[in-house]
């Protein structure tokens, strides 16, 4: 599958190695070719393409958005015309320390950007775990940690394809509103990592009897 991800942050580069690693190829997309970020990319992922944000759109057939929240309207936006495109959104709706969510309860973030990417189909994702795990977690002893995927369109059965390939139980949360629930979820295990300093890495799993 060819993959954008746009946003080359811990995130972005996490799963883009993980999805390299897999067999899928994949862009990075980049504001600026010239500058020491890209230079770096280029270095530390040479199988991967770079490619402005919206080159790198128009080619996937899966993109993935991995920006901080106050960029990612921006970033949605220079990726051009969305419609019809699948968007796994990782991003969180913080605030800029952290100490919150932006926006919630009527509205969540994947349902703001799938206003900003019109027509696109939305899926949200990879926004409840940190970056260090997101590349085959293992934890002795015990199941696979669970990743929630709620978002509506023809493609979903791909994002949950490559969420499970990365190693999580994946579970199908429903529609695009779900995510209303799941960025709150995922402000519990920021909160648990940043705040109460949770020692170790740690990760949520679902247990059935």
């Amino acid at each position: 599958m060819e993959i954008a991800i746009i946003g080359a942050g811990n995130v972005g580069t996490t799963l883009g190695n993980a999805w390299i690693k897999r067999g899928h190829e994949v862009a990075f997309g980049i504001r600026d070719p010239e500058s020491a970020k890209t230079r770096s990319l280029a270095q530390q992922f040479p199988a991967a393409r770079l490619l402005l944000n919206g080159e790198a759109a128009h080619n996937a057939e899966m993109i993935v958005l991995a920006t901080p929240w106050q960029s990612t309207e921006e970033a949605v936006r220079s990726c051009g015309d969305l419609d019809g495109k699948a968007i796994i959104d990782c991003t969180n709706p913080l605030k800029p320390d952290f100490s919150g969510l932006e926006i919630g309860f009527s509205i969540s973030g994947a349902e703001r950007i799938s206003e900003w990417a019109s027509g696109a189909q939305v899926f949200k994702a990879m926004n409840q775990i940190g970056a260090r795990l997101m590349d085959a977690p293992h934890f002795p002893g015990v199941v696979k940690p669970v990743m929630f995927v709620c978002g509506e369109g023809p493609l979903k059965s791909s994002v949950i394809l490559l969420v499970d390939q990365l190693g999580f139980t994946v579970i199908d949360a429903g529609e695009l509103k779900i995510a209303r629930l799941l960025e709150p979820y995922g402000m519990l295990w920021i909160h648990l990592a940043l705040m109460q300093k949770v020692p170790g890495d740690f990760a949520f799993a679902l247990l059935k009897k």
